[in-house]
């Protein structure tokens, strides 16, 4: 197993005094449009639809999260990795700021939702298309009154972070290494979106084991489990809950029924409520110990798509936890383990940047806020070397 960090929890910083919701505001934002970035110049927050075709998949808005608001009311719901929030947190510094938000789910915020329809019903300020072919329409709300209702609206709510566990425990070092100075770092790029009107997709994340062949692993798991190969043609079987499927060399099999002795054994020191998730026991049952993966050998790899099976590997199928268990135990701030969950849609990164430069907050009384910065021309490409259509980390 890899060593992990856990993401900070409301309750390791919380003021009693302090108000518990959202503490979202408007900003700066740096656009992209067809073949340039073009920098806006009164502080907005951007009302993002994503569309497939006719369907309406999302609409969220995004804003500048007060990183001090996240500690207390934006709940994680899964640990990260020590050396993927070191990447993240040198991404943050080379760019300057936050290129793509992180994903917020709550539910309940009908005020929001009635100013976010009013808006959509003009034409976008951006529209893009993702490389899936989907539309990323983008709406500035620079208007002084609705800004008034969306701010308070997502005052009232706490969230659960969705997707950007890394990105946001970056953000929280990189905040605490200013030693308290406010600054732009105070503040965090975030996508909201009420699920109650837009729910989100959730997938598990599978994953593939290097070097251990599908035979042998399904000859190893027969030891605490019931094992039965599945026959016959055609795509392989989603896993149902307390259940694992193995692929390889063109066969596979069914992992049932687990001992809960040895579960309880493999979970010794952990949360009492990871004995009944299905990713907490492959990973100290079968993982950890059957398998012994990780031990002098590349660690497994996470996937999303089946069709990555290979004949070397072994390739194991999750179902993906319920989404009422992930808001209730992130709620009581029971984390789960690394790469449990993949919500979506998510927003195309560099579609609205946050960007620590852009950023002012004085201004004379009545004045909007202001830029010194000239409008830039840049080409759509990331520190990363990836055209700006494409994730980048």
């Amino acid at each position: 197993m890899r060593t992990s960090v856990r993401t900070p929890h409301p309750a390791d910083t919380l003021d009693r005094g302090a108000p518990t919701g959202l503490d979202l505001h408007p900003f700066l934002g740096i656009r992209r449009s067809r073949h340039a970035f073009a920098r806006d110049h009164v502080p907005a927050y951007y009302v993002l639809e994503q569309r497939r075709g006719p369907t309406l998949l999302q609409r969220g808005v995004i804003g500048a999260l007060d990183l001090g608001s996240a500690q207390r009311a934006v709940h994680p719901h899964e640990q990260v990795f020590a050396d993927k929030v070191a990447t993240q947190r040198t991404v943050l510094r080379a760019v300057g700021g936050n290129p793509e938000p992180i994903l917020l789910a709550c539910r309940g915020t009908e005020d929001v939702h009635s100013v976010l329809a009013r808006i959509t019903e003009g034409a976008p300020d951006t529209a893009v298309t993702g490389p899936d072919g989907s539309r990323h329409l983008l709406w500035r709300c620079t208007d002084p009154d609705r800004r008034n209702v969306i701010a308070a609206g997502l005052s009232r709510h706490g969230a659960l972070l969705a997707d950007g566990h890394h990105r946001l425990a970056a953000a929280l070092e990189h905040h605490r290494s200013f030693g308290g100075r406010p600054g732009p770092w105070d503040r965090h790029l975030a996508l909201v979106v009420d699920t109650s009107r837009h729910p989100l997709e959730l997938r598990a994340i599978h994953r593939r084991l290097p070097g251990l062949p599908a035979e042998e692993a399904a000859a190893r798991a027969a030891a605490v489990a019931t094992v039965e190969e599945i026959t016959g043609a055609g795509p392989p079987p989603a896993p149902h809950s307390g259940e694992f499927v193995l692929i390889g060399s063109g066969r596979r099999w069914s992992v049932r029924d687990v001992c809960p002795r040895r579960v309880r054994a493999a979970l010794h020191g952990c949360p009492d409520a990871w004995v009944s998730l299905d990713v907490a026991v492959l990973h100290y049952l079968f993982i950890g110990r059957v398998w012994r993966i990780g031990t002098g050998v590349p660690g497994p790899a996470y996937v999303h798509d089946p069709a990555e099976a290979t004949a070397e590997d072994t390739l194991v199928l999750l179902a993906p936890p319920r989404e009422d268990e992930i808001h209730r135990l992130a709620a009581d701030g029971v984390l789960m383990p690394q790469k449990t969950t993949a919500f979506g849609p998510k927003p195309l990164p560099w579609l609205v940047t946050y960007h620590h430069g852009h950023q002012t907050r004085s201004r004379p009384r009545g004045e909007p806020l202001q830029s010194t910065t000239p409008p830039v021309r840049a080409p759509l490409t990331s520190v990363c070397g990836e055209t700006a259509g494409h994730r980048c980390y």
